[in-house]
C-alpha cells in the first residue's frame, strides 16, 4: 500500500515534450532491476506506426522520488517505448524508409543548427512528423516514491510474465547478495557496464545489445558468449547469459557440486512464492555463501578464470564451439560445455591456486575433446553428472597449470575489466580520461611534463565530481587513429583495437627510456607523490595506482576519487566539463563545495 503522502499522476504527455526532457536528462534508469534496450529495429518501427496512425499505445510509469532536488524521472515501466520514441526522433532509424525532420520543432531544429543532430533522407512528410510531435503518450507519474515502493511496483506490473523472460521476473526487485553478485558479473561479460546503477536514458544506447541495423551500443555478434557460440542472440535478448551466470557461481561458493534446475534459481533469487521451508533454505544458504566468499571476491575469481579462458582462446584463434568441435560447423549453443570447461579452470586457478604454465598445451588438449565430455540432456543437469564433466575437463589440463609461487588474489589480466571501463567512460565521459603515454611524439621524444601537468590537473578535476565518486586517468591508450599511428611510427608499437579505442600500452616508453615496467611505474608515483596534488587525494592515488596486463600490453590505471573535501592541484581547483579540464573561479566555489557536504 502506498503511504498517504505517496500520490499517483495520471496524465498525457506530448512526444514533444518528452523529447524536450529527454534532452534535458529527465529520464533516468535503475539498471539495478531495469531491462537492457533490447527492442529490436522492427519492434521499435511497429512502436513508430502505431503512433504515427493514432493507436493507444500502453502506459509509461515513472517515479517521482523523494529527496529529488534535480526533479529526475525514473522509469519504471516504458523504457523500451520511449527510447523507440527519442531514438527515431533522433534520426537512429527509419520508419516506412523515411526520417523524422528534424525541422518539425524547435528543440530538434536547434541541435540541427548547432550539428548535434544530422538530418538522415528521405524525411517522413510533415504531416506524419507532426502527428507523431503532438501524439499525447500516457504517463503514470508514482510521486514521492521511495526505493522499496518502486521495487514493489516494478515487482507487480511485470509479475504476469507476458514480456519478460522468467530470469528478468526473477531479478525484479531482487536485492540480495547473490543477484547483486550475478548482475555485477554479467555485466561485465556483456560489455554494458556503468559506473552508477542509475543512468541518463540518453546514456543506456552506447551500452546496450544492439544489432547492425542500429549501429550504436555494443554488437551482439561481438558479445563472449555469441561470438563463442555458447549462447545466441535470442538468449541474449532473454537473459540467458544471466541464468547462465547465476548457475555457475552458484557453483563456485557451494562446498560440494549442485544440481542446476530452474526451481534452484528461482529459490536462489527469493522468487518462489511463498519462500518457505526448503525454498527459503536454500535461499538463505546461497546468500550466506555469497557474503562468507565476499561479492568483491566472487567477482574477482570469476574475472580471473574468465580472463584466463578469453586469453586462451585468443592464441588458438577459434571460438569456444569451433575448439571443443572443430568439425561440426556451426552448431546448437554449447552452455553446459561451457561451464564445464569454466568450472575446471576456476578449481586450479581459485581453488587450487594455480596459474597457467602451457597455454598451447591446453588448447591441444581440448581441441576436439568435446565428445569426450558427457553433458546431461534436458531440464535438469544433476549433480553428479555435472561434477563428473568438470572432472573429466580437469584430468585433460591440470598438466598444463603449475603452482603459482607468488599467490596474489589482486593480480590479474585486465582484459575484461579495461573493456568495461573504456565502454564506461561512453557513459560517464567527465570521469574518465585516456593518454597514450609519458613520452612527447617528436622526432626526438622525451618525458611530456605540460602532458603530466594535464594528467594530474584532470585527478584534480575528477575529484572535484563530488564526494565518494570514482574516475579513472588510463596511460597507454590513444584517443583517436592518428596519435596510434604516430606512436607506431616512432616506437614500432602496433596497438590493439577495441571498438574505437586503440591499446598502444606503454611497454615502448619503458624500453626507450632505458627502464623496465617496475622501473617506470616507480618513476610516476615518485612523481606524483612530489607534486602539488593536495592530500588525502594524492595518498589515495599513488596506493590505488595499478600497472595491469591486457593481452599482451601494459597499462596504468590511475584511479580517483572523490575526497571529503574538494582536492586542489597548484593550489588550484579543477573540474571537468564532458571531456574538458577547467580552471575554477571564486563564482563557483559554492557549487563546488555543496557536492561535498
Amino acid at each position: 500500500m502506498a503511504s498517504p503522502q505517496q500520490e499517483l499522476i495520471v496524465r498525457g504527455e506530448q512526444v514533444e515534450r518528452i523529447y524536450i526532457n529527454y534532452v534535458d536528462k529527465k529520464y533516468v534508469v535503475n539498471r539495478r532491476y531495469q531491462r537492457k534496450l533490447i527492442w529490436t529495429i522492427e519492434e521499435k518501427q511497429s512502436f513508430i506506426d502505431s503512433i504515427i496512425n493514432g493507436f493507444p499505445v500502453p502506459i509509461i510509469l515513472l517515479a517521482d522520488p523523494q529527496d529529488n532536488p534535480e526533479g529526475h524521472l525514473e522509469i519504471i515501466d516504458g523504457m523500451q517505448r520511449m527510447d523507440a520514441v527519442t531514438s527515431f526522433i533522433n534520426n537512429d532509424f527509419s520508419v516506412n524508409d523515411s526520417y523524422f525532420d528534424l525541422n518539425t520543432f524547435a528543440t530538434t531544429k536547434d541541435m540541427l543548427d548547432r550539428k548535434v543532430l544530422e538530418q538522415k533522407t528521405p524525411l517522413m512528410s510533415r504531416e506524419d512528423c507532426l502527428s507523431i510531435a503532438a501524439y499525447p503518450v500516457p504517463l503514470s507519474i508514482y510521486e514521492f516514491a521511495d526505493g522499496e515502493s518502486v521495487d514493489e511496483v516494478f515487482r507487480r506490473i511485470n509479475s504476469g510474465g507476458r514480456q519478460l523472460s522468467r530470469q528478468e521476473l526473477r531479478v525484479a526487485g531482487a536485492t540480495n547478495s547473490f543477484a547483486d553478485c550475478v548482475r555485477i558479473v554479467s555485466s561485465r561479460i556483456r560489455g554494458d557496464t556503468s559506473n552508477s546503477t542509475l543512468l541518463f536514458l540518453n546514456a543506456m544506447k552506447n551500452i546496450s545489445i544492439t544489432n547492425k541495423e542500429l549501429p550504436y551500443g555494443i554488437n551482439a555478434d561481438d558479445v563472449f558468449w555469441v561470438r563463442n557460440g555458447i549462447l545466441t542472440k535470442d538468449n541474449l535478448r532473454q537473459s540467458r547469459d544471466e541464468e547462465l551466470v547465476a548457475d555457475v557461481i552458484a557453483y563456485m561458493v557451494s562446498d560440494g557440486p549442485v544440481a542446476s534446475r530452474t526451481e534452484l534459481f528461482d529459490d536462489y533469487y527469493g522468487a518462489t512464492v511463498p519462500l518457505e521451508g526448503a525454498s527459503l533454505d536454500r535461499f538463505q544458504a546461497m546468500d550466506l555463501a555469497i557474503r562468507r566468499r565476499n561479492p568483491d571476491l566472487v567477482d574477482l575469481d570469476y574475472q580471473r578464470t574468465h580472463d584466463a579462458l578469453v586469453l586462451l582462446l585468443a592464441q588458438a584463434k577459434v571460438s569456444f564451439f569451433q575448439l571443443l568441435f572443430p568439425d561440426n560447423g556451426v552448431g546448437n549453443p554449447i552452455p553446459r560445455y561451457f561451464q564445464a570447461v569454466f568450472l575446471a579452470m576456476h578449481d586450479l586457478i581459485v581453488r587450487k591456486a594455480m596459474i597457467v604454465a602451457d597455454r598451447a598445451g591446453i588448447i591441444n588438449a581440448l581441441t576436439n575433446k568435446g565428445k569426450n565430455i558427457v553433458i546431461q540432456e534436458g531440464g535438469r543437469w544433476g549433480a553428479e553428472n555435472r561434477d563428473a564433466a568438470v572432472k573429466t575437463v580437469l584430468g585433460v589440463i591440470q598438466q598444463f597449470f603449475e603452482v603459482d609461487a607468488n599467490p596474489d588474489p589482486a593480480k590479474v589480466h585486465w582484459v575484461t575489466k579495461l573493456q568495461n571501463l573504456l565502454t564506461n567512460s561512453k557513459t560517464e565521459q567527465p570521469a574518465y580520461d585516456f593518454k597514450q603515454g609519458f613520452l612527447e611524439l617528436s622526432d626526438n621524444p622525451t618525458f611530456d611534463e605540460g602532458s603530466f601537468d594535464k594528467i594530474l590537473e584532470t585527478c584534480a578535476a575528477i575529484a572535484n565530481i563530488q564526494k565518494g565518486h570514482k574516475g579513472y586517468i588510463i596511460i597507454g591508450v590513444a584517443d583517436n587513429a592518428a596519435t596510434a599511428l604516430r606512436v607506431k611510427a616512432l616506437f614500432g608499437a602496433e596497438p590493439l583495437l577495441f571498438g574505437e579505442f586503440h591499446v598502444t600500452g606503454v611497454e615502448h616508453e619503458a624500453k626507450f627510456l632505458g627502464r623496465n615496467l617496475d622501473q617506470l611505474f616507480q618513476m610516476v608515483t615518485d612523481r606524483i607523490g612530489r607534486s602539488e596534488l593536495s592530500d588525502p587525494l594524492k595518498a589515495y592515488i599513488n596506493s590505488h595506482m595499478k600497472c595491469v596486463s591486457y593481452f599482451d600490453k601494459t597499462v596504468f590505471v590511475l584511479e580517483v576519487e572523490g575526497q571529503d573535501q574538494p582536492s586542489l592541484y597548484r593550489k588550484k581547483y579543477f573540474a571537468r566539463r564532458g571531456t574538458q579540464v577547467i580552471e575554477l573561479g571564486p563564482e563557483d566555489y559554492p557549487a563546488l563545495f555543496s557536492r561535498f557536504r
